[in-house]
């Protein structure tokens, strides 16, 4: 892979950290869902219907149980993957180079709203070379 490809993924991780915060909130969502409905009454309305070897109630169960897992395991790697984003800012020795980075890719700001909040001499380019040169600068690690 070359270094261009290895900036490219990189980016691509580090933007990608908001949207595992939603897939993650989103995943709760759908835990809490299936945890409500395992312990709702089924509904008997009363009306017959065509016997079956099968138990609905027992298949449906079933279903949940299997999707809870599948969700579960899929959360579980969102966070992993979040985990590694914030491992990776959070050893950025530089508290300029960190900040830029935690508003960039935790708080979705834009270059120019970064460099308005940091102050200085700091412009929309300025913080955005410093986070491309640093990301290019630790490609390796």
């Amino acid at each position: 892979m070359t270094r261009k490809e290895l900036y490219e993924k990189q980016y691509k991780e580090l933007n990608s950290y908001y949207l595992l915060e939603v897939a993650i909130k989103d995943c709760d969502d759908r835990l809490k869902e299936i945890e409500t409905g395992m312990y709702r009454s089924p509904r008997l309305d009363g009306v017959v219907s065509t016997p079956s070897h099968r138990n609905r109630i027992e298949d449906a169960y079933i279903d949940n149980i299997e999707k809870y897992g599948k969700i579960r395991a899929q959360r579980a790697e969102y966070r992993r993957q979040k985990a590694r984003v914030e491992l990776y800012i959070d050893s950025i020795d530089d508290l300029l180079t960190r900040m830029i980075f935690e508003k960039r890719f935790y708080d979705r700001k834009d270059w120019g709203t970064i460099a308005d909040e940091l102050g200085g001499r700091n412009t929309f380019d300025s913080v955005r070379f410093m986070c491309s040169r640093y990301i290019k600068k630790h490609i390796d690690e």
